[in-house]
């Protein structure tokens, strides 16, 4: 498998991805402010998804065109759209961001979320995007932040697979750090902005252990029933044992950051 798909993850996509509202709108307001619409109006954004920030980006001003791999996805952002009683100026299609549909140059701006962490070539992917970006157009990366996750929970998971005799795939980079470095090499420069928009989540234990058990996340999908079954019982037991009741609430510091690569 090259790239992860989300169809199975579509119908919980949205809630399990929250954020805190007023972060989101500071750090798109700051987007704004810094690459108006005016200028940059024409935006590519690969992996769009259901369009939980392509949304609110066409709001202000912004022209998006967007692909993803996932039909269940773009049903969604479909349904969205057609709901919407503004029209938005959205559209997409489904293509694999290692071979876009475009011509070089076709865009003013980039932004992508979460996206090169699910793409074994990501390398390939970087290359396509800024091949159709113009040359003066700002390459922005966005974090949102672990949503409904809590990430010990999660390297719990993946350590109990392991000990069940299954390693959980990685699909494509670890870290954004990976494709700044990729890019750098590049001859692009990159500016991190973070500490701006934080906030901290309340996250209840048996929630969360709903979403593992529900397959929403990626790190879930390849993993066989059997084992997916043992290791998300294993984790209520002692979910139980360590905090003496599912309900108990577990505080998660999070942040939307941008990363702002340019020529």
């Amino acid at each position: 498998m090259k790239s992860l798909s989300f169809d199975n993850m579509a119908e919980l996509y949205d809630e399990t991805r929250i954020f805190d509202i007023n972060c989101l709108n500071s750090a798109l307001e700051y987007i704004v402010d810094r690459f108006p619409p005016e200028r940059f109006r024409d935006v590519f954004y690969p992996g769009i998804g259901t369009g939980r920030i392509a949304i609110p980006l066409a709001e202000r001003g912004y022209r998006i065109t967007g692909v993803d791999i996932s039909e269940n996805m773009l049903s969604s952002l479909k349904k969205q759209l057609e709901q919407s009683k503004r029209h938005l100026n959205i559209s997409f299609r489904k293509a694999d961001v290692t071979r876009l549909p475009y011509k070089a140059n076709s865009f003013d701006a980039i932004i992508t979320v979460h996206l090169f962490y699910f793409i074994r070539d990501w390398e390939k992917a970087v290359d396509e995007i800024v091949r159709v970006v113009r040359n003066e157009g700002p390459f922005i990366l966005m974090h949102t932040g672990t949503g409904m996750e809590i990430p010990f929970l999660n390297t719990r998971y993946k350590e109990l697979c392991s000990e069940q005799g299954f390693k959980i795939p990685d699909f494509g980079v670890k870290s954004n750090k990976e494709v700044i470095d990729y890019l750098e090499n590049l001859g692009y420069n990159a500016q991190w902005i973070r500490d701006r928009w934080k906030w901290t989540s309340h996250i209840r234990l048996d929630k969360a252990l709903d979403y593992v058990r529900s397959r929403a996340y990626s790190f879930t999908t390849c993993t066989p029933d059997d084992i997916h079954s043992k290791v998300v019982n294993g984790l209520e037991s002692e979910l139980e044992r360590d905090f003496g009741s599912l309900t108990y609430k577990v505080e998660i510091p999070n942040q939307i950051y941008l990363v702002i690569v340019s020529r």
